[in-house]
């Protein structure tokens, strides 16, 4: 379970960064992927859907689901 204070230090960081409250849709990346560096160098602020789709990518996830609706659609290159 994850410290409930720790979640939102790396949050308070972005915002003193970017100079603003974050919006609800906007979430805080970790450049470096370590959770407990909260440097500014080190924090992103993205959208929710943008924040998801480069870790979907990172992961491979964007090339499976279009090879998978390429399959779908019948199309011969996927």
């Amino acid at each position: 379970m994850r410290d409930r204070k720790s979640d939102t230090a790396h949050r308070r960081a972005a915002e003193v960064k970017i100079g603003r409250k974050l919006r609800p849709t906007e979430v805080v990346d970790h450049l470096n992927e370590t959770k407990t560096d909260n440097t500014s160098a080190n924090l992103s602020v993205k959208s929710r859907g943008a924040h998801t789709a480069q870790h979907n990518q990172s992961r491979g996830l964007s090339k499976l689901r279009r090879a998978l609706r390429a399959f779908k659609e019948g199309r011969k290159s996927y």
